[in-house]
């Protein structure tokens, strides 16, 4: 008996599941070694990373490129993966920048992008996976 694959959606929502559990989990990590997680952006009052704000942005952020990989496969199924993958990985990139310009003490900073790449490092390869030629 030949087993089908998990359809993709699944296989999609599990590694957001994985991303969400692996940030939070890291977020606890860093309470427990007693890194601050305050950070002030320039003109503001300092904010604290809680867990609801790891989650929500995983939870958001990973939906939104989710979704870009839906359309991407919808209307360039050939080059989806291809054009998905250059851009999650210009994204990464991009989004460690504001990470530096935060006043934050190094621990934090380095917790931040620890988190950028728990996440990167999760669903780059999931999202950015080649779909077969057809789909169950």
């Amino acid at each position: 008996m030949v087993e089908t694959p998990a359809p993709v959606w699944r296989v999609r929502l599990l590694a957001l599941g994985i991303t969400l559990v692996a940030t939070l989990l890291a977020w606890g990590v860093a309470r427990i070694a007693g890194i601050d997680l305050g950070v002030t952006q320039p003109g503001k009052e300092e904010t604290l990373v809680g867990p609801v704000n790891v989650a929500a942005s995983v939870v958001i952020f990973g939906g939104l490129g989710w979704l870009a990989r839906a359309i991407l496969d919808r209307f360039a199924r050939r080059r989806a993966a291809l054009i998905w993958r250059i851009g999650a990985i210009v994204a990464f990139v991009l989004e460690c920048f504001p990470v530096m310009m935060v006043e934050a003490g190094t621990g934090t900073k380095v917790f931040l992008i620890v988190l950028h790449v728990i996440v990167a490092g999760i669903l780059i390869p999931v999202l950015g996976k080649r779909l077969p030629d057809v789909e169950a």
